[in-house]
């Protein structure tokens, strides 16, 4: 904690203020079915919570599918986020997949139980400066969002930039009944239910902005969502830019 407190500090005396700053995507990739992963979702859900933070981290928890073939199927659990977290390990020239995972601004990946690690490198991310801002609008419509983003880019970078759209579900309760979580109650937050593209923007200095239609599941508890818009570069995998709205909808 001392440790974040002057990371923080010292970001503060270098020139980037927090009003400045981005707020950091942590995307968690865990599993239900993985008997270390409880101790990194609760971690994710603290760091969400904590004071200290504030709106300053964008939680994400991504359930992969290669756990359910012990047991138990993860009821979040899509082969797209497996996927997700492959381009991750490309991206960071390793060839090993593991979970709990917490990736900080798509830069840096550590053990998502390093509650230390993860405000050092959470500190660190927020003493960058951000390459690009991003805007966030929502709007509910019946069964759906209407979701409107944009992004602006203040220096100019080597490729173009995507910028994705996610819809997540905080507050969920499974009963275990197999695997190595058997028996046991677990609790998960900030669950991605959808991820979406909105727009690619050039890699050139300039903004642009666009609004997409996402449609809601009835078994989602809509008082439970939140949305969040990331600015990601396609090659590095690194976030240059992220806004959430979190409402009842």
């Amino acid at each position: 904690m001392l440790l974040f407190a002057a990371l923080l500090a010292l970001s503060a005396r270098q020139g980037s203020p927090a009003p400045e700053s981005s707020p950091v995507v942590l995307e968690l990739f865990t599993s239900q079915g993985c008997s270390s992963c409880p101790p990194a979702d609760r971690l994710l859900s603290r760091l969400a919570k904590d004071p200290g933070l504030g709106e300053r981290v964008i939680p994400l928890s991504f359930h992969v599918d290669y756990w359910n073939y012990i047991g138990w199927t993860d009821p979040f659990s899509a082969k797209r986020w497996s996927e997700r977290q492959q381009v991750y390990a490309r991206a960071f020239r390793s060839n090993r997949l593991y979970t709990p995972q917490l990736v900080v601004a798509g830069r840096t990946h550590l053990n998502g139980s390093d509650e230390a690690g993860a405000r050092k490198r959470i500190a660190e991310a927020l003493a960058a400066e951000p390459a690009g801002r991003v805007t966030l609008a929502v709007e509910p419509l019946g069964d759906r969002l209407k979701v409107k983003a944009g992004a602006k880019l203040v220096r100019a970078m080597e490729g173009p930039l995507d910028l994705w759209v996610a819809v997540y579900e905080k507050d969920l309760t499974t009963k275990v009944g197999s695997g190595e979580n058997a028996s046991s109650t677990l609790h998960n937050d900030y669950v991605v239910r959808r991820l979406e593209k909105a727009l690619t923007l050039p890699g050139t200095v300039g903004a642009d902005s666009g609004e997409i239609v996402l449609g809601l599941d009835k078994r989602w508890n809509r008082r439970n969502l939140g949305v969040t818009a990331f600015l990601q570069d396609p090659r590095t995998m690194a976030i240059h830019g992220a806004a959430a709205v979190s409402e009842p909808f």
